[in-house]
């Protein structure tokens, strides 16, 4: 099986791949200034259009991930990074008091901020990750590429459990973030997105779901934007067919006591 991800890169890779380029433009930045230095052009060593590059990018970062999450604690957090950035520069190059004092100000208070909303950044990270594990997890057994996206329900069959057991699987998938459960009419609903930030969800409706009435009926939700997350077009029966099968496993391991089997399962998704 190819190791290649069945799903598109994720936004928190933007992250990494952004800093490594980065050191890299930093870098060339360093060796065309040293060499216009050595050619009698009066300018500074540091690399400043670097700072600059990075301050925009996360700055541009925060941004784009407000659109996405509506989660404002992003924007908050590529501001202030954005402005270190900018504000590096100065603080190394500059001997006054103020320049420095105003950079160590704004880093204390981005980390102050980062501790005080950690628990809405800790969960929507482990929110999405648990999203893309599950529907990797559906994808590989499915080989059929016919057939795109539909906005129906399926109907994904019944779950051998009682009322009892099936809120205590829900409860025990949300605390370990595999998805956030929203209880309506006689109805569980367990959501789950790779598009929407399940932390601001209001109806669950519009995010992929799986709703479990007090029969045990299972039915299975996927949103066009989640479906189009995938590099190809899967059948789309069998992938809503193949996340039921997912979460009636899972419920299999609840009802025998090896809820670790869950984790284990989620964490090898390829």
């Amino acid at each position: 099986m190819s190791n290649r991800s069945k799903l598109r890169m994720s936004v928190g890779l933007f992250y990494p791949i952004a800093i490594i380029s980065c050191y890299i433009i930093a870098i060339a930045e360093w060796g065309i200034r040293s060499w216009l230095i050595r050619d009698g052009i009066d300018i500074h060593k540091m690399p400043l259009l670097t700072y600059y590059i990075c301050g925009a990018f996360f700055i541009g970062m925060g941004i784009y991930q407000w659109f996405k999450y509506r989660l404002w604690v992003y924007p908050v957090i590529g501001l202030l990074v954005g402005f270190l950035c900018v504000q590096g520069p100065t603080m190394i190059t500059h001997t006054y008091f103020f320049p420095k004092a105003t950079y160590f100000i704004t880093l204390f208070v981005l980390a102050l901020f980062a501790i005080l909303n950690w628990s809405t950044l800790y969960g929507q990270e482990r929110y999405e990750i648990n999203s893309r594990r599950l529907f990797k997890l559906a994808a590989e057994l499915i080989v059929e590429t016919a057939d795109g996206f539909t906005d129906r329900p399926y109907s994904a069959g019944e779950i051998n459990a009682s009322r009892e057991e099936i809120l205590g699987f829900s409860r025990f998938i949300e605390g370990k973030y595999v998805a956030r459960v929203f209880h309506a009419e006689k109805t569980i609903l367990l959501t789950f997105s790779l598009s929407r930030s399940l932390l601001t969800v209001i109806n669950p409706k519009e995010v992929s779901h799986i709703s479990i009435n007090e029969s045990g009926v299972m039915t299975v939700f996927i949103t066009e934007s989640d479906y189009r997350q995938y590099r190809k077009t899967y059948n789309f029966n069998q992938l809503c067919h193949s996340i039921g099968e997912v979460f009636k496993r899972f419920m299999e391991y609840y009802q025998e006591g090896l809820e670790a089997r869950i984790i284990t399962e989620l964490k090898t998704a390829r």
